[in-house]
């Protein structure tokens, strides 16, 4: 993995290694480190570790340099112990894939948000070929793969705590907005201040909440708030290890991305209890089935509507939406099924 701590992907990937050393599975786990070079909840998760290895790399941004980390670390430790499989959780990893299969080890690649970007490259589609195994997390991602590939792929659906449901609001005016994700472009943030811009009778607040994974577009967004003085409807949280206490707040989640697998923090809200409208990309369809609750990811008028759709709810419609988002969480999205659904995998591959 990129980083043990990053998005949502590292997220799963920490569920599924907490899974795996409960059940002393053995495992390695190469953390590269492109991101970021140290990491508190890695080095507490490391030294409680019995049965998983952590191996960190000190990779920086160069791809070429991760893969020869990875690779060398492959090569000393073929030597000291036999890799069967190997499960590749990042796209640009998946180029070491023929190299793998050189060495006799099985290829498993577990899709998170990447089928649009393997669909458009020629280079990543010849390295899928030589995969043994190919996973997604989404209906779409699926769907997406298998026609391109002419393979059957297999459906692993991310997996989420069990939460409370948090009470509900008497209040149905939407006051609080939670936007949780990553600062980044793919993310597209500044949709949400150019609804602000286009409609300052809005006297609410929204609230960023997620690590800055693009330095360069969060001083755009800032730059941005300064010269329309949205100070005071705009908070930057920057990461939050336990959103709960957000969400508790929250009148409403927005995920406006231009890109997405299934993200965490729909399923998060949907346990919690709270209302969810997103960007009408192909992966939320999945997951957010109603279309009034979908809006363009360049129309800040869309977001508008479906705001009114959902302040305008009947009381019953309201609570039977909220109730039907928690049901479909603890049925299909535990923890338990996602890492059985791995085990499995990595056993038969």
């Amino acid at each position: 993995m990129p980083e043990f701590v990053w998005g949502g992907a590292e997220t799963q990937f920490r569920y599924l290694v907490t899974y795996a050393e409960s059940h002393r599975w053995n495992m390695d786990v190469i953390i590269e480190h492109r991101f970021k070079k140290e990491d508190v909840l890695l080095k507490k998760t490391r030294q409680k570790a019995k049965f998983i290895n952590f191996y960190e790399l000190d990779a920086g941004t160069g791809s070429g340099k991760v893969l020869q980390g990875v690779i060398r670390h492959i090569l000393k430790s073929v030597l000291k112990k036999k890799y069967t499989i190997c499960l590749i959780n990042y796209l640009e990893d998946l180029v070491i894939a023929p190299y793998l299969r050189m060495l006799g080890i099985q290829v498993v690649y577990s899709e998170r948000i990447d089928a649009a970007a393997i669909v458009e490259s020629k280079e990543y589609q010849k390295c899928l070929s030589f995969c043994n195994c190919i996973l997604a997390n989404s209906e779409y991602g699926q769907r997406a793969l298998e026609q391109l590939t002419g393979r059957k792929v297999g459906l692993i659906r991310n997996g989420k705590p069990v939460v409370p449901m948090l009470p509900g609001k008497e209040d149905r005016r939407i006051n609080r907005i939670l936007v949780p994700a990553r600062i980044a472009p793919d993310k597209n943030q500044m949709l949400m201040l150019q609804f602000l811009k286009q409609y300052p009778e809005f006297d609410g607040k929204i609230v960023f909440a997620g690590v800055t994974g693009h330095r360069s577009y969060l001083g755009k967004l800032r730059q941005f708030v300064r010269k329309y003085r949205l100070n005071d409807k705009v908070e930057f949280l920057g990461h939050v290890e336990e959103l709960q206490e957000e969400y508790q707040k929250a009148d409403l989640v927005i995920l406006p991305s231009f890109s997405e697998g299934t993200p965490n923090v729909i399923l998060e809200a949907y346990a919690y209890g709270r209302p969810v409208i997103v960007s009408d990309i192909g992966p939320m369809e999945d997951i957010v089935s109603d279309v009034r609750l979908r809006f363009g990811v360049k129309n800040p008028d869309e977001i508008r509507a479906c705001m009114q759709y959902v302040e305008r709810m009947s009381v019953e419609d309201y609570q039977r939406l909220l109730k039907e988002n928690r049901a479909y969480v603890m049925k299909n999205y535990r923890i338990e099924k996602m890492a059985e659904g791995f085990a499995k995998i990595l056993r038969i591959c």
